[in-house]
């Protein structure tokens, strides 16, 4: 048994499509920044990459990026072409690997936020079905009570074959439907108004 909380949810991407489409950008920004000369911050972009983990279900695969864009950044450094003073070479290098793993905390805290959430989604279904099933049983034992009253009348109208056939054909379809609708309430895989009230709709 199942509640839906769609708000909650967020879709994500398999494994191998992010593996494809963080490589693909890790390989076209170390291109890029092969491209133009040391002074240029090159490095900064590959936040984007780090970006592209908040699609990812695993906090690790956050920080193996924010690694490897960091190495990528480095290497750039020694083999992008010369330009700019050293000391702006440098800074700029140290702001793109601050700009990393800033946007890497960050996004490592938005997924710690985001299991949080589900857990406690978790909580409110097992919580929810918890009730409804006490609920559930509760009217079960008293439909049931209910039921074997009323097996005693139906005793009686057996033995008083005058009382009208019509009738007690009536009287054994309400004990059916009462029972086949109570199954119906306790098979509901899903908790939610519209499944509970279709599950009692007569079929």
């Amino acid at each position: 048994m199942t509640t839906d909380y769609k708000y909650l949810d967020k879709p994500t991407l398999s494994n191998p499509k992010l593996y494809v489409i963080c490589g693909l950008l890790i390989l076209t920004i170390f291109f890029i920044d092969l491209q133009i000369p040391l002074g240029v911050a090159g490095g900064v972009p590959y936040i984007v990459v780090i970006l592209v983990a908040l699609w990812s279900s695993q906090l690790r695969f956050v920080i193996y990026l924010a690694i490897i864009c960091s190495m990528m950044t480095l290497l750039g450094f020694y083999y992008s072409p010369s330009g700019g003073e050293l000391w702006q070479v440098i800074f700029n290098r140290f702001l793109a690997l601050f700009a990393i793993w800033i946007t890497a905390v960050l996004v490592l805290k938005w997924k710690i936020h985001e299991q949080e959430i589900h857990s406690f989604q978790k909580k409110i279904e097992q919580e929810k079905d918890a009730i409804y099933q006490a609920t559930i049983y509760g009217a079960q034992h008293i439909t049931n009570n209910l039921l074997n009253e009323l097996k005693l009348v139906e005793i009686e109208i057996k033995n008083h074959p005058e009382f009208d056939q019509e009738i007690f054909s009536m009287f054994n379809d309400m004990q059916a439907n009462a029972t086949t609708l109570m199954r119906e309430l306790s098979s509901v895989d899903k908790i939610d108004d519209l499944t509970i009230r279709h599950s009692i709709y007569p079929k």
